[in-house]
């Protein structure tokens, strides 16, 4: 499973129509409290994939994740597209994604707060 972003900007536009004009498969919601934030994630998985391009061998599904919450007490909404070349039900993915970013947090906080990365001037 890799992470679609906007430099990908056709198969980017292409997941969002699927998701937009397609149920998904599979559905998992979950809701967190912690310190200053409330966020509601909902995880959903598609097997659609008409529209996109055939260059992308071996993809299964796609799968969407809508963050909506608050943080210090002000609202937000992300979304983030996904593709995988397995396809899970969305408690599945969902696990994974939770998982992938709490190493991505503890390595920036490493590297934020041991190494002082971000006040680095090596380039």
């Amino acid at each position: 499973m890799i992470a679609v972003k906007g430099n990908q900007k056709n198969l980017y536009e292409q997941i969002q129509l699927n998701t937009q004009q397609q149920k998904p498969i599979s559905v998992d919601i979950s809701r967190e409290r912690r310190s200053d934030r409330l966020t509601t994630r909902t995880v959903s998985v598609f097997d659609d994939l008409r529209g996109i391009s055939d260059e992308w061998v071996g993809l299964a599904c796609l799968v969407k994740v809508e963050r909506i919450g608050t943080r210090a007490g002000k609202p937000y909404q992300q979304i983030a597209y996904y593709i995988s070349s397995k396809c899970f039900d969305a408690a599945q993915f969902a696990q994974g994604i939770r998982g992938h970013w709490g190493i991505e947090n503890r390595l920036h906080w490493v590297k934020d707060v041991v190494l002082d990365e971000d006040n680095s001037r090596i380039q």
